[in-house]
């Protein structure tokens, strides 16, 4: 088994991690492929964070496919685009609740390695399992009793987890273990030198991951001064003391949502999973020409707005306008609004 595997669930040596780490305000400043060189070590678990395309570190996941770090072992709440890394050494197995992108379907490397026995999936989680296991290890438990899971075939194939008896009811419960990743990696609005992170929108296991996670990785659309996240210390999400790099990446959630910036790239994602993801062959075309033949997430861009014949970051945050109600926008509240107008006979074509 994964060493990762065996860290996963180590309560004492999480507590000691945590315990040396320094909680001192300190310039955590640095390049983007610094941090990935510095804190992403082959074989690291790795959690995902925001949720699917919505505020993922896709800057950072995709200069980790630069890096070429090997081994790592997902741990998907869900899983989203990164699950390419397995065709190119980059993920060797999984912990998983779900992997996917919704409407646009499948996501085939991680399938093809599932089926071939090449990528192994460790265990099976609901959304709610796995987001009970952050939380343990958010509040330095060791585990939590809850009644998800039960009945489920989770229960029998889930390693990890226990069936035991409620002491006070005499009741089923199901005991979910704290986990603690390896390695976690946000993508904010809005982060200052220390750290200190503001995300507006959903933040959906974030918190507790912030805290669970041994290092943490902070991308953000801005570094901004202290005071200024002081201003309104009810969107700081992330706590300085939790971060170890803070890496400032102008549309680094891209191509997927950034709420109240910039709309996500659907007809981008559409043709990469459904067509150009499709085959072992097409997957690696695609990934040595966006990923490993490009330097930077900047020059991924350039290519992409080359290829388009437009400016696809200014159509982003133009769609992204359309789609938050204005009026609430200053609260921190998001209204959508009517749908656009998506033509997608083309992909399907050439998906079928």
């Amino acid at each position: 088994m994964s060493h990762a595997n065996e860290r996963l669930f180590d309560h004492k040596l999480a507590r000691e991690w945590k315990l040396k780490k320094s909680r001192a305000e300190k310039d955590k400043r640095m390049d983007l492929k610094e941090a990935i060189a510095t804190l992403v070590e082959d074989g690291d678990s790795l959690i995902e964070t925001g949720f699917s395309y919505v505020r993922g570190p896709m800057a950072a996941y995709w200069e980790i496919g630069r890096q070429r770090k090997k081994n790592l072992v997902g741990i998907f709440t869900p899983g989203g685009m990164n699950a390419a890394w397995h065709e190119f050494g980059g993920l060797e197995g999984a912990h998983v609740a779900y992997v996917g992108a919704e409407m646009r379907g499948l996501l085939m490397p991680f399938r093809r390695g599932v089926q071939a026995g090449t990528l192994r999936v460790y265990s099976e989680w609901s959304h709610g399992g796995l987001a009970l296991a952050l939380r343990a290890a958010e509040q330095g438990v060791n585990y939590v009793a809850c009644k998800s899971m039960l009945g489920t075939d989770i229960m029998r194939t889930n390693p990890y987890i226990k069936e035991a008896k409620d002491p006070w009811t005499g009741e089923p419960v199901c005991l979910v273990p704290a986990i603690y990743p390896d390695l976690a990696i946000f993508h904010v609005h809005h982060a200052d030198k220390y750290g200190n992170s503001r995300i507006w929108g959903p933040a959906v296991n974030d918190t507790a991951i912030a805290v669970a996670a041994r290092k943490v990785i902070v991308t953000c659309e801005r570094i901004v001064s202290t005071e200024d996240i002081s201003s309104n210390p009810y969107q700081v999400i992330i706590p300085h003391y939790c971060v170890d790099a803070v890496c400032e990446v102008p549309f680094g959630a891209y191509p997927g949502d950034m709420p109240g910036m910039y709309f996500f790239d659907r007809r981008l994602q559409e043709r990469v999973i459904r067509v150009e993801w499709k085959t072992a062959e097409s997957t690696r075309e695609w990934y040595e020409r966006y990923i490993l033949g490009t330097k930077d997430h900047y020059e991924m861009l350039q290519l992409i707005a080359d290829e388009e014949g437009m400016n696809v970051l200014e159509y982003m945050k133009r769609l992204e306008q359309l789609s938050c109600d204005a009026s609430y926008f200053g609260l921190g509240y998001w209204g959508v609004g009517g749908e656009r107008d998506w033509k997608y006979e083309e992909v399907a074509k050439r998906a079928i």
